[in-house]
């Protein structure tokens, strides 16, 4: 029978890793059940203490990982359905790439700073200093603590659109983190029910026709990031009706699932997708600086030859036949 030599190498890498923590003084659990993209745990100790905080590990071993590189970088690859499963874990979540040749594993952390999408599918760059040692330990050991906001959400914006029969809100959400949806649910209800006896007016003549009543109409969008809210990429819409507001001043319902009596939501089943979409459309501030700066050469090129066109135009040193003519083609070289 011939040996799976495939199974054999990532059982190196495994098994190599689980001896650079133990190393460490950290835990090192393996996960050799079933291979759902993580491969193993590892647990953070502290003074001799395991702490509970949590890392999950996707181990690679084997001189395929290491074809693509650069002077500083490794250049990892990945496919869009393990991404989604690694950006989706409760745990942060480490890509190891283990060298056997060289007896070294390099660590990079998936999260949106790290991940780069190439388009179809999304690559990671692993440094060459981010080997997994003692001098990496305080950097890795980051990841595993969690910072807990004082609110789980902020009330980002608050319009006033009431009208002469309905006062009505709409605002934008900004969540601390990722809750599940029962969890959301409960944000979406405490952040209506602060909404409905909200004093906030536009102008004075609204305040005057509302001022001491309670809402009609609630509207809210809530966002993960500062960068969805720019690119109105919400992960669900909601709508509140009060029950005292009469029927013919009661808009369409929203078409969504009903929380309770009065508050629907239309979520976004889509966001991932739209997010990644969205990102994929991107560039940065130097790449978009670098572009502007060709263009800009070819325009100050273009606006010199038309200045000199006009200065001939202007001393009839050029008839208007030709100078229509050279304006033409010049118009043309865009």
């Amino acid at each position: 029978m011939k040996a799976n030599l495939n199974s054999h190498t990532g059982r190196i890498g495994v098994a190599a890793t689980e001896l650079i923590f133990n190393r460490l003084g950290w835990i090192f659990r393996e996960q050799p059940i079933e291979d759902y993209g993580i491969d193993a745990h590892v647990e953070i100790v502290e003074n001799g203490k395991a702490t509970g905080k949590l890392i999950a590990l996707q181990i690679k071993c084997g001189d395929s990982w290491f074809k693509e590189t650069t002077e500083d970088e490794i250049v990892f690859r990945g496919k869009a359905k393990h991404l989604e499963y690694w950006q989706d874990h409760s745990l942060p979540v480490l890509i190891i790439l283990y060298n056997d040749q060289e007896g070294y594993a390099y660590w990079q952390v998936v999260n949106k700073n790290t991940v780069k999408n190439t388009g179809i599918d999304w690559k990671l760059l692993i440094p060459f200093e981010q080997k997994i040692d003692e001098s990496s330990k305080i950097q890795i050991e980051k990841f595993s603590k969690k910072l807990t906001a004082a609110s789980d959400y902020t009330i980002l914006s608050l319009r006033d659109v009431s009208h002469g029969r309905v006062k009505k809100y709409s605002a934008n959400i900004l969540l601390s983190k990722e809750f599940t949806k029962s969890e959301i649910t409960r944000i979406i209800k405490d952040v209506t029910t602060e909404l409905i006896t909200r004093q906030y007016y536009r102008n004075k003549e609204v305040k005057q026709h509302w001022k001491g009543k309670n809402t009609d109409i609630i509207w809210l969008f809530l966002y993960l990031s500062l960068d969805d809210v720019s690119k109105t990429n919400s992960i669900c819409r909601t709508q509140w009706i009060s029950k005292e507001l009469p029927p013919e001043c009661s808009p369409i319902r929203l078409d969504g699932e009903f929380i309770d009596d009065e508050t629907s939501v239309d979520w976004n089943e889509r966001y991932r997708d739209i997010s990644r979409l969205l990102s994929s459309y991107e560039v940065t501030k130097e790449d978009y600086l670098d572009s502007m700066l060709d263009i800009l050469k070819d325009v100050k090129y273009v606006v010199a030859q038309i200045s000199e066109l006009i200065t001939k135009y202007d001393s009839e040193k050029l008839d208007e036949s030709r100078y229509m003519s050279f304006m033409t083609k010049q118009q043309f070289s865009f």
